[in-house]
């Protein structure tokens, strides 16, 4: 198991998918849980409601496997490719298997109906678009949307969306202090029972 953190103005016990969006409400990268692998990251995200409170839940996910996740920019394993295939019962085209983001958005417009050419399927899906890919994705095996904390330093780690609520648990939570800019402020963290 690998370690993500979710920052939060809210304090629970367990990740609820009834509360998908209450956040910012945005979904660019997918619909499920957003993790990051950077605690700093997910304490500046605690802070985006504009709460009092802010929590960064440490996580614990699955390790990274071809198998079991879709890279944003990177193209879609065939193991992938193969599962989805056999599920929908029909070829996935080609130019839909370049990258993670494709493949989701040609799979969510595909799901809920919407036809049309490849570039268009895969150049924007709906929030029902991407809740139908959401929840077809762990039926063949991916667990995780990934994509870089900043897309031309993929080294600085990376952010996720995790989309099995029984593939992740919390095993820590802090309550921490941002500063005037939603940014940690170093020593603040105390840890707490959710």
């Amino acid at each position: 198991m690998a370690i993500a953190y979710h920052g939060s103005a809210a304090l629970f016990r367990e990740f609820d998918p009834t509360h998908l969006l209450e956040g910012d409400g945005k979904f660019k990268f997918g619909v499920g849980a957003y993790l990051t692998s950077r605690y700093t990251t997910a304490a500046h995200y605690s802070g985006a409601t504009g709460s009092a409170d802010h929590y960064v839940y440490t996580v614990e996910i699955p390790d990274l496997m071809e198998e079991n996740h879709l890279t944003s920019l990177a193209p879609v394993a065939p193991a992938i490719i193969a599962r989805a295939e056999a599920k929908l019962g029909e070829k996935v085209p080609a130019d839909a298997c370049v990258s993670g983001k494709f493949f989701r958005k040609w799979l969510g417009n595909r799901l809920i109906g919407n036809l049309g050419t490849v570039k268009k399927m895969t150049g924007s899906a709906s929030l029902e678009a991407e809740k139908a890919a959401s929840a077809f994705l762990p039926g063949i095996g991916v667990v995780l949307l990934v994509w870089p904390t900043a897309q031309t330093k993929p080294e600085a780690g990376n952010n996720y969306a995790l989309l099995d609520y029984g593939e992740f648990h919390i095993i820590k939570v802090d309550k921490v202090l941002l500063d005037g800019k939603d940014q940690l402020i170093p020593g603040s963290e105390e840890a707490i029972k959710p």
